[in-house]
């Protein structure tokens, strides 16, 4: 089954506080060091078992505050990684946070039914081979039978 997924908003998520100013750098460890700078991505998916399942935007804002909370307790997940001096700037730029809407009228039955491993990396807001500046991105998916993918990655 070949599945799209159309991006319907971007935005970043910072923390609901700042970082202390003695927290503002975190060392990579040895491990993070030596391994290649590669993304691992993790894809959740929901089902709505409820009589009525919430809206996208009810989702979205509830997602939204909670990641918001979140990145206040694990702060260098909100700021950019300096790969070739082996820190994290802790910074409290934010996340990236992307909604998409997965076309056309798939299932996720259909999907989970008849997979193909190409059309995951549809889910998730970056490429495990891109080296990009942020420890971490979300990407909120739902299918039109109110199913949601939500990746981590």
């Amino acid at each position: 089954m070949n599945v799209e997924v159309e991006i319907i908003s971007k935005e970043i998520i910072k923390p609901f506080s700042p970082t202390p100013k003695h927290l503002r750098r975190h060392q990579f460890s040895f491990l993070d060091q030596i391994n290649p700078p590669i993304y691992t991505s993790l894809v959740l998916f929901y089902e709505f078992n409820g009589k009525t399942p919430p809206t996208i935007t009810e989702i979205s804002k509830h997602l939204k505050k909670s990641l918001s909370e979140v990145l206040t307790l694990f702060y260098p997940l909100a700021g950019r990684l300096r790969v070739e001096n082996h820190f994290v700037d802790c910074n409290d730029e934010g996340i990236p946070y992307l909604e998409g809407q997965v076309k056309p009228n798939c299932q996720l039955c259909d999907f989970l039914n008849d997979p193909v491993p190409d059309d995951l990396q549809k889910f998730v807001p970056f490429e495990a081979h891109d080296h990009n500046e942020f420890p971490l991105g979300v990407q909120l998916n739902m299918f039109e039978c109110g199913v949601e993918a939500s990746p981590l990655v």
